[in-house]
């Protein structure tokens, strides 16, 4: 049992929740207990109005972390009138809710605050997305005056999202009492911090930390699977991750594609898998353009399988979201560090995903220029072909440096400061 400072961790997401966050909350909880820390997760049950559940998500985690699990209102409305119920769910998330999960936090800070009495955590971390999570933990410094950490996955508000008058103004009063009463505010890349705080004082900036996503290295099972390159077989490459038909999709993909199918027979030489939600969607797209041969699109799996699917592909393929001034880092793109083979990543230039392959000296493609991916695409499989695949030493050591325990080095800092902080004004 550690006997390091006690953190209380709040996120509706967390496994059984299945999704990019969820696994990103347990690994960086697994990572403050392998550092000596005292983990307790405040989050929501296992019964959701309008999430997937994936159990594989919780298999290895540390007994020693204490978790509690508080009702989110709108998954008990669902519960008792199905039909009803998630009507009113989508209504309100779509006309008056900035997050249609922000009442849980009512259930959830009166929870939080008998943590508090009973178990006396010296820091209180909140991690978003969902953004409830982040107005608990402001709710929670209010009452408790405990140093708080708000983590922020994705943006919000100030980022960008599309809502209705209603929804900004209640989304804009958290944000705003989040960014200012935060101790310190985590975010994932420089963009998301510039483009969030940008509306707000410039001294609010000076609580900023920069802490890129990690990954956690893979199982002896899952390294096994990995293929080497063979001789007269297709290069394979995955995608595994939802599209967002307003956000993120694969037009350019698509486009690149059929201006090289054009150029140069691609069937048996080429195979790019899309995995994940609302993927098949875009499969009139891809008969129009001709390239069904090339490019599959499947529906989302688990967690555990698409892992399996990555280990047994030959590159990861990153495609980001476009329109945002580059603020998104995905998770995707930390998780394909782990295996042994390459990646791609088709971004803008200056986004934080161009930004980390250039730094890794991985490859990257503009989003916004079908003839730049297909003249990339042309370059790798013409690696493949030649037998020139592969990762070089440099490449290797770029990527690790994302590991979890090494990425998340300033976190630990930061946690240490304030229970030290914290224990001295007991």
């Amino acid at each position: 049992m550690n006997a390091g400072p006690k953190i209380l961790l709040i996120s509706h997401n967390f496994p059984p929740t299945a999704g990019p966050e969820s696994s990103l909350v347990k690994i960086n909880g697994e990572y403050l207990h392998r550092a000596g820390f005292q983990v307790r997760v405040l989050t929501t049950t296992q019964a959701h109005a309008t999430q997937a559940l994936d159990a594989s998500l919780l298999r290895g985690l540390p007994t020693e972390i204490m978790i509690d699990r508080v009702p989110s209102p709108e998954a008990l409305l669902v519960q008792r009138f199905p039909r009803l119920g998630r009507l009113a769910v989508v209504g309100a998330g779509r006309h008056v809710l900035p997050e249609i999960y922000l009442p849980w936090m009512f259930p959830a800070t009166a929870r939080a605050e008998e943590i508090v009495r009973e178990w006396r955590p010296q820091v209180l971390y909140s991690r978003a997305t969902k953004h409830v999570s982040n107005v608990v933990g402001w709710r929670l410094k209010k009452r408790t005056g405990l140093p708080w950490v708000a983590h922020f996955s994705d943006p919000w508000i100030s980022g960008g999202m599309r809502c209705r008058p209603l929804q900004r103004w209640i989304g804009l009063f958290y944000e705003r009492r989040i960014l200012r009463d935060a101790d310190a505010l985590v975010f994932v890349c420089a963009q998301a911090a510039r483009r969030i705080l940008s509306p707000y004082p410039q001294q609010w900036h000076k609580r900023v930390h920069i802490v890129p996503h990690g990954y956690e290295a893979l199982s002896p099972e899952l390294r096994e699977l990995h293929p080497p390159p063979a001789a007269g077989r297709a290069l394979r490459l995955i995608h595994a991750g939802a599209f967002y038909p307003t956000m993120r999709s694969p037009d350019t993909l698509i486009e690149a594609l059929r201006r090289m199918a054009r150029r140069q027979f691609l069937a048996g030489r080429l195979e790019i898998t899309c995995i994940g939600v609302d993927t098949t969607c875009y499969q009139p797209q891809v008969k129009a353009a001709g390239v069904g041969e090339v490019l599959r699109l499947q529906a989302g799996v688990s967690f555990e399988e698409c892992q399996r699917r990555i280990a047994v592909s030959d590159m990861t393929l990153i495609i980001d979201t476009p329109g945002y001034g580059g603020m998104f880092l995905p998770t995707k793109l930390m998780e394909a560090f782990a295996f042994d083979h390459p990646v791609l990543g088709l971004a803008e230039p200056g986004s934080a995903v161009a930004e980390v392959l250039q730094q890794t000296g991985l490859h990257w493609a503009n989003l916004n220029d079908p003839d730049d991916i297909a003249a990339r695409l042309e370059e790798l499989l013409a690696a493949w072909e030649s037998g020139k695949w592969g990762l070089s030493g440099e490449q290797r050591r770029g990527m690790d440096r994302f590991q979890i325990d090494r990425i998340n080095e300033p976190l630990r800092g930061m946690f240490d400061n304030f229970a030290a902080c914290s224990a001295a004004q007991e």
